[in-house]
């Protein structure tokens, strides 16, 4: 159900509850909606990954006498790198990239984020263009680096569906 419902969905509730809360203008009510947006992909993916590890190396690893938290931390843990990987990747660049909710949630500047201002470049009436690209090529920096870090992760994960067997 967390899958279907939108941003644009739960905005309204979503200002009203921190509002309510007192929130509005935390760094907490900014990271709790990103949390509860990103989770339901999070456990959809993740739960699909787990369940695809072979029950044989978890019922050897059983009848070794490791536990439930030492099965857990030793084999599928690792075995589940890939999926973790595409999870990071995926929020990263989601939150990154995000302007409504952050742009409805806070009113502070020392919370908002670059794409929010990065919008203070651009008025009604006018815009300063060349302030407003240098500040596009400075907030596209920290993508380009991270896809420089992450190609490989980025280039396994996406081809990884490709070819069963």
């Amino acid at each position: 159900m967390g899958l279907l419902l939108t941003l644009q969905s739960i905005m309204v509730p979503l200002f009203l509850m921190a509002n309510s809360t007192h929130l509005y203008d935390t760094r907490l009510g900014v990271l709790i909606p990103y949390t509860g947006i990103g989770l339901p992909l999070g456990v959809y993916l993740c739960t699909e990954y787990v369940k695809s590890i072979p029950d044989s190396i978890v019922e050897s690893a059983r009848i070794d006498g490791a536990s439930y938290l030492r099965i857990f931390s030793s084999i599928v843990v690792p075995m589940a790198r890939p999926v973790i990987t595409t999870l990071a990747i995926l929020n990263v660049t989601s939150i990154w990239n995000e302007f409504m909710l952050i742009n409805i949630l806070v009113s502070k500047n020392s919370l908002k984020s670059l794409p929010v201002g990065i919008l203070k470049f651009s008025g009604a009436l006018s815009s300063d263009y060349g302030k407003q690209f240098a500040a596009l090529v400075i907030g596209m920096l920290p993508m380009l680096i991270f896809y420089l870090i992450f190609r490989n992760q980025i280039t396994r994960g996406v081809s990884a569906g490709a070819v069963k067997g």
